[in-house]
């Protein structure tokens, strides 16, 4: 068993920097995972501890290369914790019935495929590391919603949230713990509404179809964004490392963010229509016909 280090993917930036920047900060070997985004803010104030290693997730090469520099840097340690939080969105607007499929796939070729692809690689220095060693998965609490006419990313974290209920299992016997961390209310690059985002959202579908969508559909970020409180990313890191990273025993998922907390619950006591009632006033949907 070695000492407390972490590879973290998406740490430029969002969540990631947040918990890079925390775990810098209280000792730990930080080997921070960053791909399209400069790490200028990461590397400000950062130690001599933290690594940062360019790593493009949605390829098989790059995510080998990145295992084997983390592998050479700890030698015979192993690692403490694997962080799967790199994600994208937007790139695949629209609903389903004009969802562009060639987007939706590079989509999920990140946020689905980039964490087995980084788990795969990583798992023999957690297994070298021994008992104690983890895997957090970032999520989203946009699992719990329905998103009409957006809903590839809440789709592609579903996919995440099975595979980390899969692994968890699979790799308990080996002293390995998985959990999903579901985020919510958190200020990224990747949250809040911004007009530009809206108008992609709008122009990705053709018209005349357009049209009859934005009579049925309000654009969902505006709903959401006004819906929930966000916090920042320090704050958030900070509830991440107490309630989750310094637990002494892994809880199968993590729903952690202002307001989200009972979004599970409602899914246990509500049926499907008292949700889907719900989440129409929230994304002020149409009622239908």
């Amino acid at each position: 068993m070695g000492d407390n280090s972490v590879f973290i993917t998406g740490a430029a930036t969002g969540i990631g920097l947040g918990i890079a920047r925390k775990l810098d900060q209280l000792g730990w070997r930080v080997f921070a995972g960053v791909n399209r985004t400069a790490p200028t803010e990461l590397l400000h104030g950062a130690s001599d501890r933290l690594t940062v290693i360019r790593v493009n997730i949605a390829d098989d090469e790059q995510v080998k290369q990145a295992a084997a520099t983390v592998r050479q840097a700890l030698g015979a340690n192993g690692l403490k914790l694997l962080i799967n939080n790199a994600a994208v969105s937007g790139v695949a607007p629209g609903p389903v019935e004009t969802v562009n499929i060639a987007d939706f796939k590079a989509e999920m070729d990140v946020n689905f495929w980039g964490p087995v692809r980084v788990t795969q690689a990583f798992l023999p220095l957690l297994r070298q590391y021994g008992r104690g060693a983890r895997i957090i998965m970032v999520t989203s609490a946009s699992i719990y919603f329905t998103i009409p006419a957006g809903g590839s990313y809440a789709i592609e974290k579903h996919a995440l949230t099975a595979l980390t209920e899969h692994l968890r299992m699979e790799v308990a016997p080996f002293g390995i713990e998985v959990t999903a961390l579901e985020p919510g209310g958190v200020r990224t690059p990747m949250t809040g509404f911004r007009p530009e985002q809206e108008t992609h959202f709008w122009n990705s579908i053709p018209q005349p179809l357009r049209q009859q969508y934005q009579e049925a559909f309000e654009y969902p970020g505006k709903g959401l964004s006004e819906g929930f409180e966000f916090e920042s990313i320090e704050t958030y890191a900070d509830k991440v490392y107490k309630q989750i990273i310094s637990a002494k025993r892994l809880r199968p998922r993590y729903t952690l963010g202002i307001g989200v907390g009972m979004l599970p619950w409602m899914h246990r006591v509500l049926s499907k229509r008292a949700l889907e009632r719900i989440f129409r006033r929230l994304l002020r949907v149409k009622a239908p016909a």
